[in-house]
């Protein structure tokens, strides 16, 4: 996980292009990641929507992917950008999001970001998204309400490994909403209106 990495930011250096084309100039965990990367078939990035994009966390570590990149800009149709080193593996990428709002329109600018991202090489396999990830909760086990999601999920996975996409079936079925948009909002607003109100002690330095 990406929490889990030591990680630095991308300094935007082009050492990994015009010194050691291919290789960081910094000595981290990015170092394995990136060669993991090289080889894979597929690529599940999975994130929690934070202010409608990834996390800080998984931006870092995109963003010290370059080295998989040429400096050399081609054209694409109607866009230009990098095309992958020789060395890189097309691999496939799976998206997977979920978010507190009950509404999917929300994913749009990260799902973009991931075609984006895609676009030289590379391709969107599928992308599992999940409104109203509050619902889930504790509620959330094998045998419980929300089985039919559990089995959708299996159902992805199978299908992307052994087709490189998603059937329409099995998209819709993960489009289905996990609970009615209006009771979900009323709920959410009742939990935050039951908790006590903020002390008003200063509490931004410990006590001495």
């Amino acid at each position: 996980m990406a929490k889990d990495l030591r990680v630095g930011f991308c300094k935007g250096c082009y050492t990994c292009w015009a010194t050691t084309p291919g290789r960081c100039c910094q000595d981290d965990d990015m170092t394995q990641v990136l060669d993991k990367l090289r080889q894979a078939d597929y690529v599940v990035y999975a994130t929690p929507l934070y202010h409608f994009g990834m996390t800080a966390l998984l931006k870092r570590v995109l963003e010290r992917t370059l080295p998989l990149l040429e400096p050399r800009i081609i054209q694409r149709g109607d866009r230009s950008g990098h095309p992958l080193r020789p060395d890189t593996k097309r691999s496939k990428w799976v998206l997977i999001s979920n978010c507190g709002f009950p509404d999917r329109v929300h994913f749009e600018p990260l799902v973009e970001q991931f075609r984006h991202l895609t676009a030289g090489g590379r391709s969107l396999a599928a992308t599992i998204l999940v409104a109203a990830g509050e619902a889930l909760g504790r509620a959330y086990s094998p045998d419980g309400p929300f089985e039919w999601l559990n089995v959708a999920l299996r159902q992805a996975g199978q299908e992307v490994v052994t087709q490189g996409h998603l059937n329409p079936e099995t998209e819709a079925i993960l489009a289905r909403p996990l609970v009615p948009a209006t009771g979900y909002v009323a709920q959410a607003n009742r939990s935050w209106d039951a908790r006590p109100e903020p002390s008003s002690r200063d509490t931004s330095r410990p006590e001495e």
